[in-house]
């Protein structure tokens, strides 16, 4: 690693582990959020339609 890097790396301070917790929890709290936003929309009337549509055609094909 060349010398400036490393000055670089020491000059950081190190994050504690608390630190480390605290953000940890910031992103799986903003990942659950996004994730309940995302079930709470439910699925598409059209998509729903979609997947009856091919259950019935799949359903159909085996019957052959």
């Amino acid at each position: 690693m060349a010398p400036e890097k490393m000055k670089d790396r020491k000059a950081r301070p190190k994050r504690s582990d608390a630190g480390r917790e605290l953000s940890n929890t910031l992103i799986a709290s903003k990942l659950r959020g996004y994730y309940d936003s995302i079930v709470e929309e439910g699925t598409p009337k059209h998509f729903l339609d979609l997947l009856e549509r091919l259950d019935d055609a799949e359903r159909n094909s085996t019957k052959k």
